[in-house]
């Protein structure tokens, strides 16, 4: 018997959005996929155009109804990363965004895909009164892979005995958790005692540098890299893991309460269980004295961006 489609809504416009459903769609996941954009129906024609070769999925255009029964809704806005629209301007767009979800009665997971991933998570959370656990962000998935692989370089091994995570916000505001790296189960910083010719304190620090490049939303460095591909791949890798229910630890974007000694609940960047209900579990790590004061530091700093939107004047209305 052949399961029932799975249902994706995208709303908000992106330059992202037709790389996203391409990647997706080479998943071979069983789905509906709606955009939610008056001007997408040239792109729904060109999938159509191949639908051949994706038979397992449909694209469509479709209204806010669509999200009625859906079971994720990928929220984009790239007004968050421009510059000359004011805060009062995307708070304005994220909250009608979300009231016009939630009146269709969805009560499904959200991915956030935007600059300030972290924030507009707050946000979505606030107007929509969704549980915490159904709204994730890409938060620094993408950067821990990443290290990941260049760990693996170093030691010229594959990518998938290395467990290391990177942790906090994005690009400047993140943390290597260096205390919690293995190689299998070895602590990555005992070779810089027992094997300094092998790595240095030098060769960690010029690593961690490099992660610090990584957004949680694409935009151009001083590289010209755009990460428009390595984005969209690790957001269909979220949108997989969630439709598929795979139970996977991913260090993404969750509403943290009570774990690691932080002051008021906030949305931050930690490893976490994630599944068919979103956040199924947090996985707490033992960070070290150091480590555990920069999460502080930008989780604060998170919440200050909060404020100066003048969150706390309102509630969901």
């Amino acid at each position: 018997m052949a399961s029932k489609k799975k249902k994706i809504v995208v709303i908000g416009r992106s330059n992202l959005q037709n790389l996203y459903i391409h990647t997706v769609l080479l998943k071979k996941l069983s789905a509906e996929i709606y955009l939610i954009d008056d001007l997408a129906k040239a792109s729904v024609q060109d999938f159509e155009y191949a639908s051949y070769y994706h038979p397992a999925a449909t694209i469509s255009t479709g209204s806010f109804n669509e999200c009625r029964n859906a079971d994720l809704v990928v929220f984009f806005q790239e007004e968050m990363s421009d510059t000359s629209i004011s805060k009062e301007e995307n708070l304005a767009l994220i909250k009608e965004k979300v009231k016009k979800m939630m009146a269709t009665g969805f009560q499904g997971n959200v991915i956030v895909a935007t600059a300030e991933s972290n924030i507009v998570a707050a946000l979505i959370k606030r107007f929509s009164g969704l549980p915490a656990n159904q709204i994730v962000t890409l938060g620094t998935m993408l950067a821990t892979s990443y290290f990941q692989v260049e760990i693996a370089k170093l030691f010229k091994i594959s990518p998938k005995n290395v467990h290391g995570y990177i942790i906090g916000d994005n690009r400047t505001d993140v943390i290597p958790v260096w205390s919690r790296a293995f190689l299998g189960g070895k602590p990555i910083l005992s070779y810089l005692t027992e094997e300094p010719k092998r790595l240095t304190a030098e060769d960690l620090q010029n690593l961690a540098n490099r992660m610090t490049k990584i957004p949680d939303y694409p935009f151009e460095n001083i590289d010209g890299c755009t990460f428009r591909f390595s984005t969209v791949t690790v957001l269909a890798e979220l949108t997989e893991v969630i439709l598929r229910d795979e139970a996977r630890v991913l260090t993404v974007g969750v509403e943290v309460k009570s774990a690691y000694g932080l002051d008021e609940p906030v949305f931050v960047s930690v490893p976490a269980v994630i599944g068919a209900s979103g956040v199924q579990e947090l996985l707490e790590l033992n960070l070290s004295d150091d480590e555990q004061k920069e999460l502080k530091q930008i989780a604060t700093k998170t919440t200050q961006k909060l404020e100066a939107m003048q969150l706390d004047k309102g509630g969901i209305s």
